[in-house]
């Protein structure tokens, strides 16, 4: 009697089959349909608000026209800045790489790949300055005083932006987080300190206003 070799192996081997390990494709943390809505109704609500501060500033003396130009300006950019994430743009994937445990089988890793609205910063970078200056004139803020809260907001939103980018868990993405709070202290320092003072000294409306 032949006998075969293989189907002997096969009925007297005690060895399970190996496990299969099937490798996990990249996870993608992008934006849903009702985040890319809302994106284009904020588009909208800004462009409307630029026109209307447009009129507004048409019409104010220009001797009292700052005010309106720094306004619009501010609703300017802002509508760029989302017509730019509405539209698919201004946009970057930052790669995560995570680590998946398995009982029987060796460890594997995936990537994920989130989305970040680099274009917001840009926005910040440009809209915030502008914000505080609106802010700060109001107040009487001295000259040092504004230029020192308008680098303070400009390191926070740049820090920031690092730290989107930056490897998780990593001191350097600490690092980064920690400038920005710190900025962001030097800011509230100028406006509820300082132009808190000078808002109260003039009174009236811009006192009550900043007491508010």
């Amino acid at each position: 009697m032949i006998v075969d070799p293989v189907e002997a192996f096969k009925a007297t081997s005690s060895v399970a089959p190996l496990p299969t390990v099937v490798p996990s494709l990249p996870e993608y943390q992008t934006v849903t349909e009702t985040g890319t809505r809302t994106l284009w109704a904020v588009f909208v609500l800004m462009l409307l608000s630029m026109i209307v501060f447009v009129g507004l500033s048409w019409t104010t003396p220009i001797s009292k026209r700052l005010y309106h130009i720094i306004t619009t300006l501010i609703v300017t950019f802002a509508s760029l800045s989302y017509f730019a994430m509405a539209t698919g743009h201004g946009i970057s994937y930052h790669r995560t790489t995570v680590t998946d445990s398995h009982r029987h089988v060796p460890d594997t890793t995936h990537d994920v790949y989130r989305q970040v609205y680099w274009a917001r910063y840009v926005d910040w970078s440009l809209t915030t300055p502008l914000l505080l200056l609106d802010l700060a004139l109001l107040a009487g803020l001295s000259g040092g005083h504004i230029l020192l809260a308008i680098v303070a907001d400009v390191i926070m939103i740049l820090t920031g932006l690092f730290a989107a980018f930056g490897s998780e868990g990593t001191p350097q993405k600490w690092g980064w987080y920690a400038i920005a709070c710190i900025a962001y202290l030097v800011v509230i320092w100028m406006l509820a300190v300082h132009g808190r003072a000078n808002a109260m000294a003039k009174g009236g409306k811009v006192g009550k206003f900043f007491a508010s």
